[in-house]
């Protein structure tokens, strides 16, 4: 792979050496930009969470958009940048850069097969497609259109399956897409101002996220939905842990946010976690016992990683 413009190699060599000087601008940013949900109102009879600092933080390309799922390697493509975006080969632990790819400047949100099939969600004004890109070299293996200019592309827990939210402004759906061959598998409508969702580990329903922070269950097969409840505040973010058990719901706006806590069984805020300022993403490790919370501005970008 090249090397993407946006990463010049004096700062690939920076990310090997970490000097002390980075890390203590990294702690700098972290105490400016974390918010620990004091300004955001709580659901009534819930607790805020003690958990107020991440246990690390993982420098990333400046813009950062999204991030897929690490791999088993540690690796993770993270999507990034402004006026010239790029696939970013990311060191899960340490920030550092492999290499890069430039992608569409439409690219939106990325996901990544068990197998290494990388999902480039694309949304124009126009149009939307998902791309399948190969993991190992970033190379585009084929291109599929959707419906809609997507949103965000998440993978189940079998992961081998796609699913695309799409949407017009008075419209939207998920449509599911074999991450082995492109193959489209059905579709799902959802309410117009959806913006984040995340199959159940059964992958028999979507857990659907509203602007409003309404959260509707909506079945796979059918397409009715079979529960709601909210969180509070502005929706932006939903994530699942490995478990099923437990949502994560990003809530609020960009400089202030903080991240409720559910509990799928009783659809109930269990506990309010802290976000920092201009999240744009949650990931759960594979092992249920880290939350991983995307940061991106113009001018910089990482990963707080939080103890679960």
């Amino acid at each position: 792979m090249s090397r993407h413009p946006l990463v010049p190699q004096a700062a690939m060599s920076a990310t090997r050496r970490l000097p002390a000087a980075l890390t203590l601008m990294s702690a700098a940013v972290l105490l400016a930009a974390c918010g620990h949900g004091g300004a955001q109102p709580s659901p009534p009879g819930t607790a805020t969470a003690a958990r107020t600092v991440p246990d690390h933080v993982v420098r990333a390309p400046k813009s950062l958009l999204a991030v897929a799922e690490p791999q088993a390697n540690g690796i993770m493509w993270a999507l990034a940048g402004a006026s010239g975006t790029g696939l970013f080969e990311l060191d899960s632990a340490s920030g550092q850069v492999h290499g890069s790819v430039s992608v569409s400047n439409a690219a939106r949100s990325v996901a990544e097969s068990s197998a290494g099939v990388v999902g480039l969600a694309l949304g124009t004004s126009s149009s939307g497609a998902l791309e399948l890109r190969d993991g190992r070299t970033g190379k585009t293996i084929t291109t599929v259109a959707l419906p809609a200019p997507a949103r965000q592309v998440v993978v189940g827990s079998d992961g081998t399956t796609f699913y695309v939210l799409t949407g017009w402004r008075k419209s939207a759906s998920v449509t599911i897409v074999s991450a082995q061959n492109g193959k489209l598998h059905g579709s799902v409508p959802v309410p117009a101002d959806t913006v984040s969702i995340v199959p159940d580990i059964q992958q028999a329903s979507l857990y659907v996220l509203q602007k409003t922070g309404l959260v509707d269950e909506i079945g796979i097969s059918g397409g009715k939905i079979t529960a709601k409840f909210t969180v509070g505040a502005e929706g932006m973010y939903i994530a699942l842990n490995p478990g099923g058990n437990t949502l994560y719901v990003l809530k609020g706006t960009a400089a202030v946010a903080n991240i409720a806590e559910v509990n799928v069984a009783t659809e109930s805020v269990r506990s309010v976690l802290p976000a920092p300022s201009y999240c744009r993403g949650l990931l759960v490790s594979a092992s249920g016992s880290q939350l991983y919370e995307v940061v991106g501005t113009p001018g910089y970008g990482n990963i707080q990683v939080l103890a679960l």
